[in-house]
């Protein structure tokens, strides 16, 4: 029978899903953001974008339990996965839409739904970005109200109701819609700092800022304060708080960094770019955060309607990005489409590959924060770019104990306050990029970003961790001759056979009046790695020149390399680019074959698990050839899968099995088998008959620092449950467990094996003996079914509301439906407006159906067919409570 919609009403729904979690462990640097284990008996709620509500409860001693109610019309199973206390729960049908890169991961983390504030006791829909598809432009999307548009990404931002009716509109074939983000929250990242990066020779220079707009996109801005008083040309707010006052105090501080003017300190503690116009857009609420489609208005506001030429960004979303998400792309197009230079702060995760959104834009000049000694903070978020290991951040300034001024709506007293962040190294760039623009007016924001870096004081440390070096004022402004800031090398993966070279074109740029020469040399790196195609460069004035550079992964050790491509002309150092490039350290080959009952290559998900602390489970899919091959670290790793596969009730039977190979190490290229000819039929026998109201299939895999729980709501259309044997793991614990909630049938039809009450009817009261009509497909036209029970197959392609509507106008009593594919057939057999309808209605598999339905019709000598033969009536004994 068919895997239509599952989905069933809250009075015939089991309690849930529900998983008994371990206590949480240990807080590492990347736990401290995790949501809090609730405490005893508290709970907290969320409604995923599919409509399924998952709600967490405290059991107390740090132990929680998941419980995912199904919305009507929902389909398939649901798979909860517990990684180091954090949950994800991911309904079968939103893996499709995951594969093929339509729906954003984030949807389904639970964890990071409930951090965010997207609870449902905080917030009655669920803020998304969606993008066009190929038509170029959205329909109406029925459950959702569009808040914005966001032509920078080709989309808009939508506030979704927390129901059913906004999946069905995006899964409907003609929805228009390309991808649907999260509309993630995004938080503000934090007179001697302008001496370290030497301010004081710009302005003496002339050099303020004046006539440089620099755009400001935070918290808003103490504009009444001294240091801003009447610097401030332009606000606006898009958080919906109706002003741009500052209550968080984070953007009064950023702002007054990139121009204040010091009045409240007598001139001293005034800003990099003291003349500079400023425009403040209020993107992150009072509490520092806000939405990514606010801040993707915010930059199109400044980019386009003030026109700024830099535009500076404090924030940043605390998951890594590899620079393809909205935001990111907004800053690329934006930047190519105005010519406007984007500020954007790396970000104060401490950790390597974690730079986020939007400074992982290719075009961002992403800044990291040093201490006032040029040595990198603590806190600075490093590269390489999640997902294809670029080259990031490009720049660093000082970010560490910087007084600034402080807003007078913010807590606190006086008119300066300390704060430590790349929020803080971000607007130091930012006003020094104005500086330079003042006095390059006619440079776009590319050429201004390859200046500052290219200038910038060289520093002992990973390009991946502080770009190009530390900003330099002096440097910048007075430099004739600029490079490109930085050339990506690339990535040499192991086992490193034949090494494809990386070429990049080095381009310098003079300024001034006469032809200048230039010798060039490779510093920082081992010999070989990166080779130059000309030592010597002449570069004309008021023109530039070209060479390349090629970089020769084989030379490099493993990991990371960096290092700079020094231009000096008479001896003298008056550019660099910087290099990097990222050589993979060992990896293997893990071949894993996936196969049903039968032998036959099966497609799957497959859960790979590396067993090491920090490590986070991928899900693999391996497509109809039942083959996945998996490049990965050496270690001890654990695969699983849960599989349809033939049932055990004959042809009409579906069921699931739960393959895994809980300990496979990785040392060498090695194949594995998940193989579903060695699985066993799983069965809860009780002396009674019975029904199954809940049924779960759950693991457990605890080793090397590596805590993963899983677990599958099995819903009904699985007549059958399997699990295949394993070996006792020699490191840590794995353990497997099927749980079953049973009950009295709450219906039995006699001569019936099963009858599967459906949601959307109305179930009969006591014994009933009804007539039965066979309207075969469907048709009740010529067919006498009132007060009656009818016996109807829903053909494929069907809405299984539209059959129940039939039988309820044809004053059907009882509906009983078969249809022809394996497994139980259950659907949302109730009204648009999800009511039930006054019919009970059941599904029945195709073996009980058979022999109520009259054999094909035999045509007798003269061409008449015999009339409609009269079925037995159909006797209903008793309904039982639960």
């Amino acid at each position: 029978m068919s895997r239509g919609p599952a989905g069933r009403r809250a009075a015939l729904l089991s309690a849930g899903l529900v998983i008994a979690l371990l206590p949480a462990a240990p807080a590492t640097a990347r736990d401290t953001a995790s949501v809090p284990p609730p405490t005893a008996s508290a709970s907290a709620s969320v409604t995923l974008v599919t409509g399924d509500k998952v709600t967490v409860t405290g059991l107390g001693g740090g132990r929680r339990t998941v419980t995912v109610r199904r919305p009507p019309g929902a389909a398939g199973a649901v798979r909860t996965r517990t990684v180091n206390g954090d949950i994800s729960v991911v309904p079968d049908e939103a893996l499709p839409y995951l594969r093929a890169g339509r729906l954003d991961g984030r949807l389904f983390d639970v964890s990071a739904l409930l951090r965010q504030g997207f609870g449902d006791a905080s917030t009655g829909e669920l803020p998304l970005i969606v993008t066009y598809g190929k038509g170029g432009a959205l329909s109406r999307l029925a459950g959702a109200r569009r808040t914005r548009s966001l032509a920078v990404v080709s989309g808009a931002a939508v506030e979704a109701g927390k129901g059913r009716t906004f999946w069905r509109a995006f899964t409907a074939a003609d929805s228009g819609v390309g991808k649907v983000w999260l509309d993630g929250r995004v938080r503000a990242v934090m007179a001697e700092s302008n001496a370290q990066i030497g301010t004081a020779a710009a302005w003496q220079a002339g050099l303020t800022g004046k006539g440089v707009t620099v755009a400001v996109l935070d918290t808003g801005v103490d504009a009444t304060h001294p240091d801003l008083a009447g610097r401030v040309s332009v606000t606006k707010d898009f958080t919906g708080g109706g002003d741009t006052a500052d209550r968080d105090g984070h953007g009064t501080h950023v702002t007054s960094t990139v121009g204040g003017s010091g009045a409240a300190s007598g001139g001293r503690e005034k800003g990099v770019a003291p003349d500079a116009t400023l425009a403040v857009g209020k993107v992150l609420g009072d509490q520092g955060s806000g939405s990514e489609s606010q801040i993707i208005a915010g930059m199109e506001w400044a980019a386009r309607d003030v026109r700024a030429r830099i535009v500076s960004m404090s924030l940043g979303s605390t998951e890594p990005s590899d620079g393809t998400d909205p935001m990111a792309l907004a800053v690329d197009t934006l930047s190519e489409q105005t010519g406007a230079l984007f500020v954007v702060a790396a970000g104060n995760t401490g950790a390597p590959s974690s730079i986020g959104s939007p400074g992982a834009a290719d075009a961002a000049l992403t800044v990291g924060a040093v201490d006032s000694a040029d040595r990198a903070a603590y806190f600075t978020s490093a590269g390489p770019r999640a997902g294809d290991d670029a080259l990031k951040p490009d720049l660093a300034a000082p970010g560490v104990d910087i007084l600034a001024a402080r807003s007078q709506l913010a807590p606190g007293s006086g008119y300066y306050t300390t704060m430590s962040g790349t929020s803080m190294a971000a607007p130091h760039v930012a006003g020094a990029a104005a500086l330079l623009a003042q006095e390059h007016p006619g440079w776009d924001g590319a050429r201004l970003k390859d200046a500052l870096m290219s200038t910038s004081k060289r520093l002992d440390a990973s390009a991946y961790l502080l770009g190009a070096g530390r900003v330099s004022v002096p440097d910048a402004v007075r430099a004739r001759i600029t490079a490109i800031g930085s050339a990506d090398l690339g990535f040499l993966r192991w086992p490193y056979p034949v090494d494809k070279p990386v070429t990049r074109t080095l381009t310098y740029a003079n300024s001034s009046d006469a032809d200048v020469r230039l010798s060039l040399t490779v510093q920082g790196a081992p010999d070989g790695v990166a080779t130059l195609a000309d030592s010597a460069l002449t570069v004309p004035a008021h023109g530039t020149a070209s060479t390349t550079v090629t970089g020769d992964g084989t030379k490099a050790p493993v990991g990371e390399t960096s290092g700079q491509i020094v231009a000096s002309a008479d001896g003298t150092p008056v550019a660099h680019t910087v290099f990097g490039l990222v050589k993979e350290d060992e990896r293997y080959t893990l071949t894993v074959h996936v196969k049903d009952r039968a032998g036959a290559p099966a497609a799957a998900d497959v859960t790979v698990q590396r067993l090491a602390a920090g490590a986070d489970p991928d899900t693999e899919h391996a497509g109809g050839s039942g083959t996945l091959r998996l490049r990965l670290k050496p270690g001890t790793y654990s695969l699983t899968t849960f599989l349809d596969v033939r049932g055990s009730h004959g042809a009409d039977s579906l069921g699931l099995g739960f393959l895994a190979a809980p300990e496979v190490v990785l040392d060498r290229d090695r194949e594995v088998t998940l193989d579903g000819r060695r699985l066993r039929e799983i069965r809860a026998a009780v002396p009674r008959r019975t029904e199954t109201r809940q049924l779960l299939m759950e693991y457990d895999r605890d080793f090397g620092g590596s805590d993963l729980s899983e677990a599958v709501q099995v819903p009904v259309t699985y007549d059958s449950v399997f699990a295949a044997p394993t070996r006792k793991v020699a490191g840590g614990t794995f353990e497997y467990r099927t749980v079953w909630r049973l009950g009295r049938p709450r219906l039995e039809v006699r001569g019936l094996g099963e009858a599967v009450l459906q949601s959307g009817g109305t179930l009969i009261e006591g014994r009933s003996r009804l007539p039965l009509v066979d309207t075969g497909d469907g048709d009740f036209a010529g067919k006498d079914v009132r007060g009656k029970a009818v016996l109807a197959r829903l053909t494929d392609g069907a809405e299984p509301a539209a059959l129940a509507r039939k039988a309820q106008d044809a004053g059907a009593r009882a509906l009983f439906v078969t249809d022809d594919v394996p497994g139980r057939l259950s659907a949302w057999w109730g009204t648009d407006d999800n009511t039930d309808r006054p019919l009970q209605i059941a599904t029945v598999n195709t073996a009980d159906a058979a022999p109520r339905r009259p054999p094909p019709p035999r045509r007798p000598k003269g061409g008449r067919v015999p009339p409609n033969r009269t079925h037995p009536p159909t006797e209903h004994p008793p309904a039982r409570p639960p």
